[in-house]
C-alpha cells in the first residue's frame, strides 16, 4: 500500500468538513444496479452522452435515453448530467453511495465537495448502473482549477486510508513539474463489490511554461485534476485497468 498523501487534509478543511467514517450506502438514487427507468429526472439538468469525463456530446431527454450514447471500449454507455438548482435535495440523492452529507454542498452548479465536476453514470446495454464518474471540470475558474487535485483526499477519506493500492507515473513526454509540485498517480481500491479507481495529476505540458515571451508571469499553465469512477467489481478488467 501507498502513502497517499494526507499531508493536504490542512488544506482541505478549508474546502469542506471530512467525510463520516461510515460505509454503508443505502441506494437511495444514483446506486449502482439500478435500471434506468427506475432513477429519478427530478432536480437533473443538461442530459447529454458522455465523452470520458469530458464535454457533453449529443442531448438526450434522461437516463433512459442511454442506448443513444455509443459504448466505451468496456460497453458501457455513459450518460452526463448537470445539476444546479435544488442542490440541498440532490445532496440527499447522491451521499449515499457516493459521499456524507455535505461532499454536494450549496454553491451552485454541478459540484462535490465545492470542486466543480463533469458527472456520469455508466449503464450496461440493459440499462443497470454498472458505473458512476466524476473527473473535475478543466472548464472551471483558475481558483478552482488549482485546487481540482486535492479532491483525491476526499474520495480516500471516504473509503478508508487503508487498503489502496497506488502509481507514481513518471514525468515523461516533456511533461514537468509546476515550480517543485509534481502530481501524477492512480490509486485503487476494490470494495464491496465496487472497483474504484482515482487518477490525480497536477503538472506543466510541453509549452505550458507559466510565461510569455517577455518573461511575464501568465496564470493558469499548469493541469490539475482528479478523476473518480467507481465500476461494478464483476465486469472484466480492461487491458488498459491491467497494465495501469
Amino acid at each position: 500500500m501507498c502513502n497517499i498523501g494526507f499531508a493536504f487534509a490542512g488544506a482541505l478543511a478549508l474546502v469542506a468538513p471530512a467525510a463520516a467514517a461510515g460505509f454503508a450506502p443505502e441506494f437511495r438514487t444514483l446506486a449502482l444496479g439500478l435500471e434506468a427507468s427506475d432513477i429519478t429526472t427530478e432536480g437533473y439538468e443538461g442530459f447529454a452522452c458522455g465523452s470520458n469525463g469530458g464535454p457533453p456530446l449529443a442531448p438526450i431527454s434522461g437516463w433512459v435515453d442511454f442506448a443513444k450514447c455509443a459504448p466505451e471500449a468496456n460497453g458501457l454507455h455513459e450518460v452526463y448530467v448537470e445539476y444546479g438548482t435544488r442542490t440541498e435535495r440532490l445532496s440527499q440523492m447522491f451521499r449515499d453511495e457516493y459521499g456524507e452529507e455535505l461532499w454536494i454542498q450549496q454553491f451552485g452548479g454541478t459540484r462535490i465537495a465545492n470542486f466543480p465536476v463533469v458527472l456520469s453514470l455508466l449503464f450496461d446495454d440493459e440499462g443497470i448502473v454498472r458505473g458512476f464518474r466524476a473527473v473535475t471540470d478543466s472548464r472551471a475558474e483558475l481558483e478552482d482549477r488549482s485546487k481540482s487535485y486535492l479532491l483525491r483526499f476526499r474520495v480516500y477519506a471516504h473509503y478508508g486510508e487503508e487498503g489502496w493500492s497506488c502509481k507514481e507515473r513518471p514525468a515523461t513526454g516533456g511533461i514537468e513539474p509546476v515550480g517543485e509540485m509534481y502530481v501524477n498517480e492512480v490509486c485503487r481500491k476494490q470494495i464491496d463489490g465496487k472497483r474504484v479507481r482515482v487518477e490525480a495529476h497536477v503538472y506543466r505540458r510541453p509549452g505550458q511554461t507559466g510565461v510569455d515571451s517577455q518573461g511575464m508571469f501568465v496564470p493558469g499553465q499548469f493541469e490539475s485534476m482528479t478523476r473518480w469512477e467507481v465500476f461494478d467489481a464483476t465486469l472484466p478488467i480492461s487491458p488498459e485497468e491491467a497494465a495501469e
